[in-house]
């Protein structure tokens, strides 16, 4: 199957080829994996599972009982958004970069200089797999300590310069010269359009139920990204996929949990992923 235009890009920067904004950014992974799809794979699958494990151990320190804690983590592995679109597996930064900010979660959820210190360095890591992971780590955390990460891509900036031709040209091309234009065409008709702008949350839905303004916030942060980029669902899941499953498991009772997860982890329809 031939990548998408975001994977083809990752593959290109590994190679030498210049990227234009934001790609130029995220250097590490097209460093480290190259034009390898096993390396790519190596790292996809590890993200994956790290994910799941760092969501249960995030809300174990959170005082979460093990089940809401193994709600969430499975909640959050069963959001199609999480997996991707086919054409970016397994060539891609989102689930890395969160796998990496869940991971910060843990360290910044110990309230101590250490954990703090260590929540930032992932953090830095993460920002050079996808910029705007601070950013996710300090919404999700709710603490300011990683936006201090924000700046490894501002050295990077410096250091990197982006091109403005997109190696891919023709619509790529006015993407990236219009991205505001192109992402409101590219969703006209579609805003009010609940199989692509809520069904894929699944049973995370129960978290909309009495939601705190925290969570709030978190939506229009993610939501709002769509009115600059032409995806979708893989862009509000990563931005506000752990406190949704979070709230979600948080809210739905224990006794539940067991069907509710298997309603959640089961696509009984093709769901929307890009």
């Amino acid at each position: 199957m031939p990548l998408g235009p975001d994977a083809t890009r990752y593959v290109l920067a590994g190679t030498g080829t210049a990227v234009p904004r934001p790609f130029h950014l995220r250097w590490l992974l097209p460093a480290v994996c190259k034009n390898v799809v096993r390396r790519w794979w190596i790292v996809y699958v590890s993200s994956f599972v790290t994910l799941v494990v760092a969501t249960f151990v995030w809300r174990i320190v959170a005082d979460d009982p093990w089940q809401t804690a193994a709600a969430a983590a499975l909640l959050v592995a069963g959001l199609p958004g999480i997996l991707g679109p086919q054409v970016s597996i397994p060539v891609q930064v989102d689930l890395p970069a969160t796998a990496l900010v869940a991971g910060s979660l843990i360290a910044f959820e110990t309230h101590t200089p250490a954990g703090i210190a260590a929540g930032v360095a992932i953090c830095a890591v993460a920002a050079s797999v996808r910029e705007t992971s601070p950013i996710i780590a300090a919404l999700w955390g709710w603490t300011l300590w990683p936006l201090l990460a924000l700046a490894v891509p501002v050295v990077i900036s410096r250091l990197r310069t982006a091109t403005k031709i997109d190696p891919l040209g023709g619509q790529m091309q006015t993407v990236l010269d219009h991205p505001i234009q192109t992402a409101l065409a590219w969703h006209r008709g579609r805003w009010r359009d609940g199989w692509l702008m809520v069904a894929p949350w699944g049973v995370c839905l129960a978290a909309l139920y009495a939601p705190d303004w925290r969570l709030a916030v978190v939506l229009v942060v993610a939501y709002a990204q769509l009115l600059v980029a032409t995806d979708t669902v893989r862009l509000y899941q990563h931005a506000a996929a752990l406190p949704m499953a979070v709230a979600a498991a948080q809210i739905i009772p224990v006794v539940w949990l067991p069907l509710a997860l298997v309603l959640h982890v089961a696509w009984f329809r093709k769901p929307e992923r890009i």
